[in-house]
């Protein structure tokens, strides 16, 4: 096989015009780049902080089960510490897709919180087999601090969860940053 032989004419050492005409300086401008959706700015902000609040909330319930809980049965004590680690850590990776306006991490984030809080608060006690009325007293009583840690993570998991998901349904097609404009 024998290589293409030599154009007649000048030698061209770039490569050649696009066809919208030449290319500015670095490359298509970012005007002509497709833009992906992403999730709704503010609403991403709003969910990642009440989701870094939830994480807080069982944080601290975790710890004051391996520090402070004496009573009670050991799987119970292992129950809550690895749940309230896990869950914690779940919601932080979430939380980070979510702040950086990833329309999915904002969906994820919704539906962990949802699971949390309908595990919490219904699922929990009805495999246990305690009365619903003791768990909710338990988790809106406010009695202890790890009363006080889960109760603000159901309300705080319940108020991500709605914002997470207007941040998923409300979309942005703009840059995520101003620009300077190009002359």
């Amino acid at each position: 096989m024998q290589p293409n032989p030599p154009r007649p004419g000048p030698a061209q050492h770039d490569q050649p015009p696009m066809a919208g005409g030449p290319a500015r300086r670095g490359g298509p401008s970012r005007s002509q780049a497709p833009r992906r959706p992403r999730a709704h700015a503010a609403a991403a902000v709003a969910a990642s902080i009440l989701a870094l609040l939830t994480v807080a909330m069982y944080a601290l319930f975790a710890l004051w089960n391996v520090v402070y809980a004496t009573t009670g049965s050991v799987s119970l004590l292992l129950e809550n510490v690895l749940g309230g680690a896990v869950g914690a850590g779940a919601l932080l990776v979430a939380a980070g897709f979510t702040f950086a306006r990833r329309i999915a991490g904002a969906w994820t984030l919704c539906g962990l919180c949802v699971l949390y809080v309908v595990t919490g608060v219904f699922l929990a006690p009805v495999l246990r087999g305690t009365p619903l009325t003791d768990q909710f007293g338990w988790i809106f009583g406010f009695h202890k601090v790890n009363g006080v840690a889960i109760g603000l993570a159901v309300i705080f998991g319940v108020l991500t969860a709605v914002t997470a998901a207007i941040a998923g349904i409300v979309r942005s097609y703009g840059p995520t940053a101003a620009t300077p404009r190009r002359p």
